[in-house]
């Protein structure tokens, strides 16, 4: 019995008298050190927030239509227009930009002369201020509307668009559908 507990005392000593800040190879010192056996994985830095102004839809921009005929309502074939949008500004790992992240909701409906299928539509998102623009990505964007309903979503997101630091809040994001009419 007093063979075993000098076993034991000898063993944390020796754990102890070894204990180093990475504690590795040291099953022992890492159960005292992190409350396991190994060590856990390095935590992420938390991401700080950046200046995120709000998202303006570009003039002439916010719906795209297509019709059978005559531009009138009776001859509305479809719409797809921007059902909402989001964003996410964080300060850049190498601390001199921000990281921006733009989400866009497309709804498409169907209009009296419309039938379901696919519909595309050409998105363009531009992070500029008054005199230069920064990042500008476009996607084709598209929605299907399955046989049976009037209408469908999709989200499109585009990430890592970096605008200078320096700049600040002074910035715009903007969103559209290239070729649509305002709302």
């Amino acid at each position: 019995m007093r063979f075993g507990a000098l076993i034991v005392t000898a063993a944390a000593l020796s754990a102890c008298g070894s204990i180093s800040g990475d504690g590795d190879g040291n099953p022992i010192a890492n159960i005292f050190l992190y409350g396991g056996a190994t060590v856990p994985p390095a935590m992420e830095l938390p991401l700080v927030d950046a200046p995120c102004p709000q998202i303006d839809i570009l003039p002439e921009s916010a719906a795209l239509r297509s019709y059978a005929g005559a531009q009138t309502n009776a001859n509305l074939r479809s719409q797809v227009s921007i059902a909402n949008v989001a964003r996410e500004c964080v300060v850049a790992e190498d601390g001199a930009s921000f990281s921006i992240k733009v989400g866009v909701e497309l709804r498409a409906l169907l209009g009296p002369r419309g039938a379901p299928g696919r519909f595309d539509a050409p998105l363009r998102i531009v992070l500029r201020d008054n005199t230069q623009t920064f990042a500008e990505r476009r996607a084709r964007a598209s929605v299907s509307v399955p046989q049976g309903a009037t209408q469908a979503s999709v989200i499109v997101i585009e990430e890592d668009m970096r605008v200078p630091a320096e700049i600040g809040s002074n910035y715009l994001i903007e969103v559209g559908i290239e070729g649509g009419r305002r709302r």
